[in-house]
């Protein structure tokens, strides 16, 4: 007997546990869905399995105590497994349309989700924004967007919070909530959350009266409050404009003659301040408190010592600071792994069939195009379709769906026409999507957008769950404008990979967030060819007049913050087992596990980025090849180190 295929015993699930008028057994459910294995325990696992990969589906199954020996009982809720009409103007759903389009999320939940709510077809766009979630980013939506109570791993150890708010700022996103283990709020940057976030009862997660999230800042160099554990901070008159606009005006404690700032910083973390001091190489030095200062000099003299003896030793995280013209950006999130077939194609069946319920008649080549399924599954799919209903299984109680080979016809009645509610990783793209365009300096926060999100809001119970900050470097609008009206720039430009300082002619095409930075695409004259510009490293622009007419129009391909220029070098790297998380938050182009730790090879566009990163990492990376590379850390340490060498003596501290 031929096994029975997967996605037929799960439909069959779905229609019968959706049309129960009471919770139905597994020994009901056996009998009324075919497939299912004899042996009670062989069933049980395998409904537990099918029930799993429902509720992740956004499949409601409800369970629910009954008389007798198996105790509980199943069903689909009707009105959980359908969206309420969020009653969406078709400008509206234009605009979430282009919402999805310009926003990269690393997933197809943004398209799946406009499926649901009716689009006829994803439209294109020029790319605005990526901001790739982390895997916990899912779970913890849900629990905001339900005040559940959730529970996950943090620096090695078991919290449990109550969520408020989740928050995308400086290119990465946060958790704000109420630690329930600290009895205190609490900041927590998702992708440093160690294992799956586990929601609790919806409502379970409740917060002090008096707690208000939009005072909770990311734990991120800000300005300190006058204390003595304040960071003082020394940055060249290279870096100053930069860093000075980065950390904001009230961190400035004195301006220097030769160019340079004073920064007086909050100190929230020392191994994160110590990253981001390091992140800045030869550009700054810490003045003070001399406790912080010498955690610096020890770890720079740890990278020489390494270095000497050829041994990773123990390391910590680098911080944001690499430009993308030539430099892999600061921190790039891995795509998330693909779902299970079955998943995705129980996903896409149920899609396919409620759009087939409101218009009755398609050709297959429509179907393909609208659902981006190739016609030979299509048809596979909706012909096992025809074989799903409820029991008996009669003709009269199977799905009346007639496929040829050019068409397919459904007369599926009214109920089935209906979307289905949103999955939590749909919810999230769509709301995600649609603020960060409303973030977007210039963005109509009255327009199409945001009634549409505020609809949105209104049936997901989200209206307050997502934040979404987009930085505003100071010639974020002088690049914007050149581009929407073909104008050619000079710009001067400061490299983080090269650390060097040049002048430069481009023709702008395209100006897009990336991680948290914004950057210009542009053709540079210079470089011969399209190149990526982070904007708050332009340090100048001038406009040099209209582009002519056979000025290249094309955007360079990609998504990725980094585009590899000719010059870029491969650098393979060991790292030991406190930097293995390189590989998972700067593009390699391979990785391979060796003990405790790995090795990565990576495309380098400068020495410069390099130097930093390895400073940042500490004594536990290693350069293998190539062998001028090498010496490239230690070398970097030793540079550092010597301005260390100078005393605070006769330097007055306001």
């Amino acid at each position: 007997m031929a096994t029975l295929d997967r996605l037929e015993r799960l439909t069959d699930l779905v229609l019968v546990l959706l049309n129960a008028k009471r919770p139905l057994t597994l020994d009901e459910i056996s009998r009324e869905v075919p497939g299912y294995p004899e042996s009670h325990d062989a069933r049980r696992q395998a409904f537990e399995r099918d029930k799993r990969l429902l509720r992740d589906e956004g499949v409601p199954v409800v369970t629910e105590p009954v008389a007798g020996n198996e105790q509980f009982g199943y069903r689909i809720d009707p009105d959980a497994f359908y969206l309420p009409d969020l009653g969406l103007t078709p400008d509206e759903q234009a605009a979430l349309h282009l919402a999805v389009a310009g926003v990269h999320l690393g997933d197809p939940s943004g398209r799946d989700a406009l499926l649901k709510l009716g689009a006829t077809g994803v439209a294109e766009a020029r790319p605005v924004a990526a901001l790739v979630p982390p895997p916990a980013l899912v779970p913890l939506f849900d629990a905001v967007r339900t005040g559940a109570e959730v529970a996950f791993t943090y620096h090695h150890e078991q919290r449990s919070v109550s969520p408020a708010v989740l928050r995308f700022h400086g290119g990465r996103w946060y958790l704000v909530g109420w630690d329930r283990t600290r009895e205190a709020a609490r900041t927590f940057r998702v992708d440093r959350i160690e294992d799956d976030p586990v929601p609790g009862a919806p409502g379970s997660g409740v917060l002090p009266e008096d707690f208000d999230p939009s005072g909770a800042v990311p734990a991120e160099p800000r300005s300190g409050d006058g204390g003595e554990d304040d960071l003082l901070l020394r940055v060249d008159a290279i870096e100053a404009p930069r860093v000075s606009e980065e950390v904001g005006p009230g961190a400035v404690a004195e301006h220097l003659d030769d160019g340079s700032v004073l920064l007086r910083l909050a100190v929230t973390s020392t191994e994160a301040v110590r990253s981001w001091v390091l992140g800045l190489g030869d550009h700054a030095e810490v003045m003070g408190p001399a406790d912080l200062r010498a955690e610096v000099v020890t770890w720079l003299e740890s990278i020489v010592t390494a270095a000497l003896a050829d041994r990773p030793a123990s390391g910590g995280q680098a911080s944001a600071s690499g430009d993308a013209e030539h430099g892999p950006p600061s921190d790039p999130r891995p795509a998330p792994s693909a779902p299970p077939p079955a998943s995705v194609r129980l996903r896409r069946l149920l899609a396919i069939v409620a759009w087939l319920a409101q218009v009755g008649e398609a050709s297959i080549a429509e179907v393909s195009r609208r659902f981006s399924v190739p016609e030979e599954e299509v048809v596979r799919e909706l012909e096992l379709a025809a074989c799903c209903g409820v029991p008996p299984y009669s003709p009269g109680d199977l799905l009346e769906i007639i496929v040829t080979s050019e068409t397919v016809q459904a007369n599926l009645g009214p109920e089935l026409a209906r979307p289905r509610r949103l999955t939590a990783a749909e919810g999230l793209a769509l709301a995600a999507s649609a603020r960060t365009i409303l973030a977007v300096p210039g963005a109509d926060a009255d327009g199409s957008l945001a009634a549409a999100l505020a609809k949105l809001d209104a049936a997901l119970g989200s209206r307050a769950a997502l934040v979404v900050d987009l930085d505003t470097p100071s010639r974020l609008l002088d690049v914007q404008e050149a581009t929407e009206g073909r104008r050619r720039l000079e710009i001067e430009y400061h490299s983080a990979s090269s650390d060097e300082t040049t002048v430069r002619v481009v023709d702008p095409l395209a100006v897009v967030s990336l991680d948290g930075h914004w950057y210009l695409d542009a053709d540079c004259h210079r470089a011969g060819g399209p190149r990526r510009f982070r904007v708050d490293r332009i340090r100048a622009v001038r406009d040099l007049g209209p582009l002519p007419d056979d000025a290249v129009s094309e955007v360079p391909v990609g998504r990725d913050a980094f585009l590899p220029g000719p010059g870029a070098v491969q650098v393979r790297l060991a790292l030991g087992p406190g930097a293995a998380w390189v590989a998972d938050t700067i593009p390699v182009l391979e990785v391979a596990q060796r003990g405790d730790g790995c090795e990565v090879v990576m495309a380098v566009g400068g020495r410069a980025w390099l130097e930093r990163l390895l400073l940042q990492l500490g004594p536990e990376a290693r350069v293998l090849d190539p062998p001028d590379l090498r010496s490239a850390g230690s070398e970097a340490a030793r540079r550092v180190l010597r301005h260390y060498g100078d005393s605070m003596k006769g330097h007055e501290i306001p």
